[in-house]
């Protein structure tokens, strides 16, 4: 079985085609992307689908058929839908972390490069929080901590020059120590509870498990 991250799947048949069903067809509560599973094929659909008891998932050819066929624009720059651990790690952060490396050294581009990997690595940070069924706006955490720790490190750095400021440098020094602490410490939380766990097996409120498996 191959569903995708909408309320829409693809089955690959002993046949060899591909039969389209929806998640109401789903009759097991554990039915996982790559579960060998027994369906009944009406009007070119799959229905009444059963996972088989005893038999280990099959990513292969049906996960190597499902990466071709991937919109991979949609994978990239929309933050809708879900996306599983690996290929966050590897076709997402990884590539674009080689993107920004080779194009980001050429003059004229590379702050084009910077913005256009922001976005995509946001929207794979987004469709990775709805993998493990949290919000997306977890992601808008460290882009208001970071600044604003540093905001107050520049001003108590700033104010320390002032006679007049009494107090304001220590003050805004042990705020800029504080976000600092707390973007770490999210940081941490973050990539251990979600970059790094393995998403939901069962559709969430955000749609089915992703195609590619969270192993």
């Amino acid at each position: 079985a191959v569903p995708n991250a909408s309320t829409q799947g693809a089955i690959s048949g002993d046949d060899g085609q591909r039969y389209r069903f929806s998640s109401a067809d789903l009759n097991g509560a554990s039915t996982r992307a790559g579960q060998a599973v027994d369906f009944v094929v009406v009007d070119g659909e799959a229905r009444e689908i059963y996972p088989i008891p005893g038999q280990a998932p099959v990513f292969s050819p049906a996960f190597s058929e499902a990466v071709r066929q991937r919109d991979w624009f949609a994978f990239y720059f929309n933050p809708n839908g879900r996306i599983g651990r690996r290929d966050y790690w590897t076709f997402g952060l990884l590539v674009l972390m080689i993107v920004n490396i080779v194009l980001g050294l050429i003059p004229g581009v590379n702050i084009i490069v910077f913005l256009v990997t922001a976005w995509c690595g946001l929207a794979l940070g987004i469709k990775r929080c709805h993998d493990v069924n949290r919000s997306g706006w977890l992601n808008a955490v460290p882009y208001v901590l970071t600044p604003l720790s540093f905001l107050c490190a520049s001003i108590g750095f700033l104010s320390s020059y002032s006679r007049h400021a009494i107090g304001v440098p220590v003050l805004f020094s042990t705020l800029a120590l504080l976000t600092g602490v707390a973007t770490f410490g999210f940081w941490i939380w973050f990539i251990v509870q979600v970059l790094a766990k393995a998403g939901d097996a069962e559709q969430n409120r955000f749609g089915l498990p992703p195609i590619a498996p969270n192993a």
